[in-house]
This record gives C-alpha cells, structure tokens and sequence, in this order.
C-alpha cells in the first residue's frame, strides 16, 4: 500500500488524479491540501472538497497557501473555466468538510510521524512544498519520494518556454528542485503523450456510476476547451504522478539536475535539464505505458460510487 498526500490546485485534470488516487486499491491517501494555482484558493478547496464527496472519500482536506512566494497569482481559467471546474454540478456536502489547521504543518506532522513511508504529490504550482522545506529542513529525510507534474524542456503551455505550475511560483519551484529529496518529476514532454480522445470519452458517459459520471462532465469541459483553441486532444496531465505511484517500472526515467528561470523575464519560470550530480539530482518521466495508465482510470472509477 503506497501513502501519499495530494497536493493539489483542483482543476479539470487535478480532478482526475484524485478520483485514481481515492479508486485505487494500491494507494491510501492520508490527507489531500489544496493550493492556489490553476484558479483562486477559495475555489480550489470548493473543487477538492466536492471532488473527494464525491469519491466517498473521507480523507482530510487542508487549505495550503493562497498566493505564490514572490511573484503575482496567476491562474489557468482559460482551459479549466470560471470556477476551476466547469462542468459537473454538485449538491450539498455531507462526508467532506475542509479541516481546521494549516495543510503545510499537517504534512510535516504526518511526515515527521511516519519517517519515509508517505510520498508526497504535488500536481500545482510547488508553494506548499517549498514553504515546508524552509520550515522544516529535515523534511527530505523525511518524505518517501516527490512526485511532481510540471516544467517543460520543449515548449510551454503558458508562455513559450514555461509550464504552468512552474511559471505560477518559479521561485518555490527552484526551492524544491534542490532539495535533495528523492524527486521524480512528469514534465509536459511526457504528459503531453497521454490524450483523451473522443471516442474513450464516450465510453465513459456509457459507463454507471456518480463519480464516472462527473469525470465524464470534468472531461467534457476539459474537450471543448481544447476544441476552442485548436490544440488537439486534452493532456491529461497530472493523474500520470498518481498513476507513478502504482508501478514506477511502467515509466521510463532520466536523472538530471533541473534549474528553474527566476529572472523575471522572458524566460521566466522555464526549466532546463543540466548533468546531475551525486545528490543533486530529479527522476525526469519521458514516456509511459499509456494503455496501462488508462487500464488504471478503469479499474479505479469503476471501483468509486
């Protein structure tokens, strides 16, 4: 059984990784924070709360941080709509409910009470994680393995040379990537592999069920918004940090050391590959087995209510 906290900044993808991570028999999810990111805190913790109702999962769910460390907030309406998460709609609460407390010391207790047994996945922008390892510099003995989905060493997908989750906080970004932790990281050169296409989406709507019935409605969004742009096929990004933490031998690794563009200007929030050193090193995903990634997401919405 695999322990992780998500870390996560709900959205239409971030929505899928926790339906896995609550689906799969593999995975226990000892508390879930959310952070701000692809839309504003208030509504990522109204996305993460409905999404883990929904699941039947009553996991703890914290608030993390509200804002980036230095730069201004930055959000990614555009692909996930108004609200974070356009396209289900939910009723009134009645298992879930956002716990008292700061997430950030929540993952340090949890950390510090079980040495090396949980991982950490953080699925936005790294602010919670930095702020954590500035508290509590002990944290990377601590913590199993980060598992992080961001940064890019092609092309961006907010400005021409950054990733989202990077450019909306570069500078924790650059705190975590030297922390010396165990670090695997899914960059946009892999997750952009994974597509959802139109077909599998209409399977889904065929299938039962409460939870395949708003990840069919999430995806919906999710298509148009694509459609609108013109760039193909969703990414279905973040649920591959998730999926990782079933089988790692399914995803093929690189080890390299990752700097982050702090600068401010054009290049803000890029990230580059330079040779890794003893201890200094992220495990970069660049390719996967994608029909067993999708056998996952099966196996695990048919596994929720």
């Amino acid at each position: 059984m695999e322990r992780v906290i998500l870390d996560v900044d709900t959205g239409l993808d971030d929505a899928v990784a926790l339906f896995l991570a609550a689906g799969l028999e593999e995975i226990q999810v000892e508390a879930v924070i959310a952070t701000n990111g692809n839309v504003a805190l208030s509504k990522t913790v109204e996305n993460t709360l409905n999404i883990m109702e929904t699941a039947g999962c009553s996991c703890p769910v914290y608030k993390g941080s509200d804002k980036p460390l230095v730069r201004k907030h930055v959000i990614a309406g555009e692909f996930h709509g108004e609200s974070g998460l356009d396209g289900p709609v939910f009723g009134k609460r009645k298992l879930q409910h956002l716990q008292e407390g700061d997430g950030i010391t929540e993952m340090i207790r949890l950390l510090y009470e079980n040495p090396k047994e949980i991982s950490i996945v953080s699925v936005g922008p790294l602010t919670d994680l930095a702020i954590a390892l500035e508290r509590e510099p002990n944290l990377p003995t601590l913590v199993k393995q980060i598992i992080i989905m961001g940064g890019s060493f092609s092309e961006g997908n907010v400005t021409k040379e950054a990733e989202f989750n990077t450019f909306a906080d570069p500078e924790a970004a650059r705190i975590v990537f030297s922390c010396k932790a165990k670090l695997v990281l899914f960059p946009l050169d892999c997750t952009r592999q994974v597509t959802l296409s139109p077909e599998r989406l209409s399977l889904y709507h065929a299938k039962p069920g409460r939870s395949t019935e708003v990840f069919a409605a999430c995806m919906d969004t999710y298509m148009a918004n694509y459609e609108k742009h013109a760039i193909g096929w969703p990414q279905i990004h973040d649920p591959l940090c998730v999926a990782y933490l079933v089988d790692p031998s399914k995803v093929k690794t690189i080890l390299r050391k990752v700097n982050v563009d702090i600068t401010g200007g054009p290049s803000y929030g890029k990230t580059t590959q330079l040779p890794a050193g003893e201890d200094d090193g992220v495990w970069i995903a660049t390719t996967l087995d994608i029909p067993w990634f999708w056998s996952l997401i099966d196996r695990a919405l048919a596994a929720l209510p």
